[in-house]
């Protein structure tokens, strides 16, 4: 085999392994700014679920304060005094490492306005994931802290809706942290 026969396939694919870097490279230049901005849009949108009437939410930064569950991840205050959104990742079926993803609002009343479940992936399919559903969470709607035990479980997927039930009881101990007169 001589070099050349050698040298010269590599050499070709050594060259389109840089086309197409390149053009991916490229690609993903011009789309990281509309992805940016389609992913911000799908969260104000589901802050808006979550706390229905409010549009504009200032991000309120909790690791400013000791103690708080680690399963609220962000909190966002709406600008209009509508109450906040809670970013709540709280274990389920499928532990820690995937844990149901949700929003809770809550009014400035300490009722809760809704919840919005965002990710499920860790729960079983066609039981546990049913807790997406709105005839689960909108059992939560109007309740505060002190009736968060009595919503009655989604049948079959009692790690799923204890796994809410907790991530919108953390969500309450983060709101009175919030909102306490200190």
């Amino acid at each position: 085999m001589s070099y050349k026969n050698t040298v010269k396939p590599v050499l070709v694919l050594t060259l389109i392994c840089l086309a197409v870097a390149l053009l991916l490279a490229v690609v993903n230049y011009v789309t990281a700014p509309v992805i940016a901005d389609a992913t911000a849009e799908a969260e104000r949108k589901a802050r808006s679920e979550a706390l229905p009437g409010a549009t504009d939410f200032t991000e309120v930064d909790i690791a400013a304060y000791p103690d708080l569950p680690a399963t609220v991840t962000a909190c966002y205050r709406d600008n209009d005094g509508g109450g906040y959104v809670f970013l709540v990742k709280s274990p389920g079926y499928g532990g820690k490492s995937n844990p149901i993803t949700m929003l809770v609002g809550i009014k400035p009343d300490g009722k809760i306005a809704g919840i919005k479940i965002t990710d499920v992936s860790g729960e079983t399919a066609g039981i546990g994931d049913k807790v997406k559903k709105n005839d689960f969470t909108s059992r939560f709607t109007g309740i505060d802290h002190t009736e968060v035990d009595g919503v009655l479980n989604v049948s079959g997927a009692t790690y799923s809706s204890t796994g809410v039930k907790t991530g919108v009881r953390d969500a309450f101990v983060v709101f009175d942290v919030l909102t306490s007169p200190d």
